[in-house]
């Protein structure tokens, strides 16, 4: 028996969102979805993840992507949970990176910590 279950994220740039799907080895397909926010319409792409077969989407709400999936039909290595806890901190570390970079930052380190948690050692030289 399929049930979907949506899961909200605090995932809102879909330029990172892709390149973090990517860098985890995911492809993905771009749908368009109407969405009413405050009396205005805005038009934003969905995304279906695949990796053989599509496995999840991220719907669009308007404000953030939620993750939409059937866990019966689950078929992932990692849970869902640690699995959205990798994709959160991978996209969190895009994002942080991306922003560095677009006020000047070089991105000088970047380090897995023992504890599973990621370091970025970024530099900017005033001249």
């Amino acid at each position: 028996m399929s049930h979907f279950s949506k899961i909200k994220t605090n995932i809102s740039d879909a330029e990172i969102l892709k390149q973090t799907l990517q860098e985890l080895g995911f492809t993905y397909k771009l749908t368009d979805s109407l969405n009413q926010n405050n009396k205005n319409v805005i038009m934003q792409d969905d995304i279906i993840v695949f990796k053989e077969n599509p496995v999840f989407n991220f719907i669009w709400d308007g404000y953030q992507y939620n993750l939409v999936a059937d866990f019966y039909l689950w078929n992932l290595d990692a849970t869902p949970n640690f699995f959205l806890e990798k994709l959160t901190q991978k996209y969190a570390y895009n994002l942080i990176l991306d922003e560095s970079i677009s006020i000047g930052f070089d991105q000088q380190q970047s380090i897995c910590m023992s504890d599973g948690s990621l370091k970025l050692i970024v530099e900017k030289w005033n001249n």
